[in-house]
């Protein structure tokens, strides 16, 4: 039986915690900045310190049940535009997951009136064959689980994909991962923590989320101008053009990460990107730019853009950049998508509106309706004044 919730008691989650501490056996912090990040140009300031790697989540939007059977859609629903702390275990479990649960347990004591309306708390199982409703509402029981705090099972076909976007797809769940994620499902920012991080590590993020949130948006040209950088670069005309000045500056971008000998995801990407141009039809070049930066700018010299620019039927509003790799290097940095080996880059989307300072990740492989969508309400926002 669980313990009593009464005062001078404590609860399963946080004998478990305590005693696994006693063992030592916590991670140590979270992921420290990745190695061969780059160098600024001459001149530029050094790359901040990161404290934990971003990751991007394609969440589909299937249908799942919850831990009181009823149905819901795990991007719409259950993620909103929420920020949210997501766990994955499954009940039969007898170790790590009760662990994940108990750090999970104290976060939602340390949100208080947040849980639920701020700030959602998910846990995911990687066992659905076993874990049905009244399983994870008893085991949801076990570790006080109060409104906002989720547990989700479903189809076999309908969970596995939820997985694969979480990294947490194993095809012996008994051998998931140990791993937590906080994100702004709004924004699109996400951070995937290993190992059983502290529930004051993943307050502290959560605050700082909403701290995000709460920061106005618009910032002066020259902040922008100095945040993004005002390098010069080149475009597919061979023409030299300053990032900030001639490219994002009052405009409605989207920018991609592409190289021209890519043959893979790149042309993946670029054929959902022509069919966005289509649906966008006369807003394209007016309301909304294209920006797609070369992170192979030795070889993809303005000649090689220009072809692959008329091969993708690109067009007016559509613009591609190279330059010197320092500089291509630096940008996509600041952009948050470098890579020190060009050809692992992100299929990613950055929708932007640079004069209201809203921005919003997207995966490149979203329907094209859905990417449109995203664009639309950027525009909206902006001609609202918001």
């Amino acid at each position: 039986m669980p313990a009593e919730g009464g005062d001078g008691m404590r609860h399963p989650a946080r004998i478990v915690v305590l005693g696994f501490l006693a063992a030592s056996l916590f991670a140590g912090p979270a992921f420290a900045r990745p190695e061969g990040s780059p160098e600024p140009p001459a001149g530029g300031e050094k790359p901040p310190v990161a404290d934990a790697r971003p990751v991007v989540l394609q969440a589909p939007d299937v249908e799942l049940l919850d831990q009181d059977g009823g149905n819901v859609k795990f991007r719409s629903d259950v993620l909103g535009d929420r920020i949210v702390v997501l766990d994955v275990f499954y009940t039969s479990c007898g170790l790590v997951c009760p662990i994940l649960s108990a750090v999970m347990a104290d976060l939602q004591d340390s949100l208080g009136e947040r849980l639920g309306k701020e700030v959602s708390l998910v846990s995911v199982t990687v066992d659905p064959a076993t874990d049905i409703p009244p399983r994870l509402k008893e085991y949801a029981e076990r570790f006080h689980a109060r409104r906002g705090w989720t547990f989700l099972t479903g189809k076999t076909d309908s969970i596995a994909p939820v997985l694969k976007s979480l990294g947490a797809y194993t095809a012996d769940f008994t051998r998931h991962p140990a791993m937590i994620l906080v994100g702004d499902a709004r924004k699109g920012e996400w951070t995937r923590y290993y190992g059983f991080p502290s529930a004051e590590l993943l307050l502290a993020k959560v605050n700082e989320l909403a701290a995000a949130r709460r920061v106005p948006l618009r910032r002066s040209e020259e902040e922008q101008r100095s945040y993004f950088t005002d390098l010069p670069l080149v475009d597919q005309d061979g023409r030299e053009v300053r990032f900030y000045t001639d490219v994002l500056k009052g405009r409605t971008v989207v920018v991609s990460f592409i190289y021209t000998s890519c043959m893979d995801v790149c042309p993946l990407l670029m054929a959902n990107l022509t069919k966005v141009k289509t649906l966008l039809g006369e807003k394209m070049g007016r309301k909304v730019h294209f920006v797609s930066i070369s992170v192979d700018p030795e070889d993809d010299t303005p000649e090689e853009l220009k072809k692959y620019a008329e091969r993708w039927e690109a067009g007016p509003g559509w613009t591609f950049l190279t330059g010197r790799k320092d500089r291509i290097d630096w940008v996509t940095y600041k952009l948050g998508q470098y890579t020190s080996d060009f050809q692992e880059h992100s299929m990613l989307l950055l929708l932007g509106d640079v004069k209201t300072g809203r921005w919003v990740k997207v995966p490149g492989d979203q329907p094209p309706e859905a990417i449109v969508e995203r664009i639309d309400t950027l525009l909206g926002k902006r001609e609202m004044g918001e």
